[in-house]
């Protein structure tokens, strides 16, 4: 049985593969997503602060950060529904000014303005990544459309990192809220340069619209959807909770925040890896996205023993598996379905989503009334569930050798 992700990268004789490599527009999708995660990664890195100015609960602050996915949720919804604009650039500059405003409403309004800007920036999210997937496919050559998911991907563990660094940098005697106004000029700056720019190489009309029939749920969307259900369950249970659990072992803050740094830089690695991989050997698709779920249950599991060093070791196994799927996850779900890609992507996003939203409320429960090691079993569990829906999804994938587009993409009937 062949596989639709090797019999798509079987294009690469097609002029699509004489076409620039996509580098510029890989990047900038990257910049974008990085952007567009820091509505719910701030507010996460100052969780601290804000709860001891206004006397929030972290259960408070957990919902603020809840809403943000599920505003994500109803984004990529949407998203699902929408025909592509002639112009992608303009979707994104939207999308960054509509982060702007969230942030610096959070700045100056912090009581309701948190919760602005998680349903603003959660909905900018979910909209736009499904345009930055299927922006991607169109502008990239085919052999380095698994390298330039990856660099996208990569970017929300960078956002993470950026957020947490930032935070000591630019909040100073505790005022969080110049991280979040500098994030705002960032947003809304990039917002003004991509709607003053024109698709590089190509009239403003390339792009085309994406007028197909909306694209229904089938088996293959549905199990890959839920894999990233299940796996964003894990990698936001991660970022939740791996600090709170080492600390609650005596372990100092210094060293927990080490140990979560060096997980989400190989987060990055990973996600890099990948798509590089995944480039060289389109075969090898499947077999790594199946084993990445695998080692993240691996690393979740050995969160729940006893001593630094194995904690540790799950740590990295956690975040570099569990968490290192993402851009794979997107590539795989929508390279058969040529042409509709935002569509079928936004299947995944939706997933995602609601893992990410389900996966700390699950964890907090488990943490606070059973105990930590019941909120990392049920993580490990979450893994292999999403293993799991990756074969299943392999056996019902959807064949056909897709026919090209003229302008280097590929486009179904």
């Amino acid at each position: 049985m062949s596989s639709p992700v090797r019999e798509a990268h079987r294009e690469k004789n097609a002029p699509a593969d004489r076409a620039p490599s996509g580098v510029p527009a890989a990047a900038g999708v990257a910049a974008v997503t990085v952007l567009t995660s820091l509505p719910v990664f701030l507010p996460g890195a100052a969780n601290g602060l804000v709860s001891s100015e206004f006397g929030w609960s972290s259960a408070r602050m957990g919902a603020v950060l809840a809403v943000y996915w599920l505003a994500s949720l109803a984004g990529a919804f949407l998203s699902k529904r929408a025909a592509l604009p002639r112009v992608l650039e303009r979707t994104l500059a939207v999308a960054l000014l509509a982060t702007c405003l969230g942030l610096l409403a959070a700045a100056t309004a912090p009581a309701a303005g948190l919760w602005v800007n998680s349903v603003v920036g959660g909905a900018a999210y979910g909209y736009t990544q499904p345009h930055t997937n299927a922006l991607l496919m169109r502008r990239c050559a085919p052999r380095f459309r698994p390298i330039a998911f990856g660099l996208k991907q990569a970017a929300v563990p960078a956002a993470t990192l950026l957020a947490s660094g930032a935070m000591p940098l630019l909040a100073g005697q505790g005022d969080w809220r110049t991280a979040f106004t500098a994030a705002a000029v960032l947003c809304g700056t990039g917002g003004v340069l991509l709607a003053r720019r024109e698709p590089p190489g190509q009239p403003a009309s390339a792009t085309g619209r994406g007028r197909g029939a909306p694209l229904r749920a089938d088996a293959y969307l549905v199990a890959l959807s839920g894999a990233g259900f299940f796996g964003a369950m894990v990698g936001n249970g991660l970022g939740g909770f791996l600090v709170l659990s080492l600390t609650a072992r005596g372990t100092s803050l210094s060293v927990a925040g080490a140990v979560a740094t060096a997980g989400a830089a190989c987060n990055i690695v990973i996600r890099l890896a990948a798509g590089w991989l995944v480039g060289l050997r389109p075969g090898a698709a499947w077999g790594t996205l199946t084993g990445l779920f695998v080692a993240g249950a691996a690393g979740t599991a050995l969160l729940t023993r006893p001593g630094l060093a194995v904690f540790a070791v799950g740590a990295l196994l956690a975040y570099g598996g569990g968490w290192g799927w993402a851009g794979l996850l997107h590539y795989v779900i929508g390279l058969p379905y040529a042409g509709r890609e935002q569509r079928a992507t936004a299947y995944s996003q939706m997933g995602v989503s609601l893992g990410a939203a389900a996966g700390p409320m699950l964890c907090g429960v488990l943490f606070t009334a059973v105990s930590p090691a019941a909120a990392w079993w049920a993580l490990t569990a979450a893994g292999v569930a999403a293993a799991v829906c990756v074969l299943l999804a392999r056996t019902r994938a959807p064949h056909g050798r897709p026919a090209r587009h003229p302008t280097g993409a590929t486009q179904s009937s």
